[in-house]
């Protein structure tokens, strides 16, 4: 299991603002555009950055799952790039 498709999700997350609108409509066919196991798909979907650490996520990578979590989306943080 590699995690460089776990990351380029979660940086297209961070930088594509369409794969974001995508993933608010439809997770399960974005994350089916990623090669992407199970356990990865269900960590994805937990939506924990802290088990995203465990896969070998970088930290940074990780918190970036929450733009898909309504209480987080509107955050400051994620108009930094």
């Amino acid at each position: 299991m590699s995690c460089y498709h776990l990351s380029r999700l979660l940086f297209d997350l961070k930088t594509n603002e369409s794969c974001v609108k995508r993933a608010l409509s439809d997770f399960e066919s974005v994350m089916g555009e990623y090669d992407l196991s199970d356990d990865e798909k269900a960590v994805l979907r937990a939506g924990d950055p802290r088990k995203l650490r465990q896969l070998g996520v970088h930290g940074m990578l990780c918190l970036y799952i929450k733009r898909l979590h309504p209480e987080f989306r509107d955050n400051i943080y994620w108009k930094q790039k």
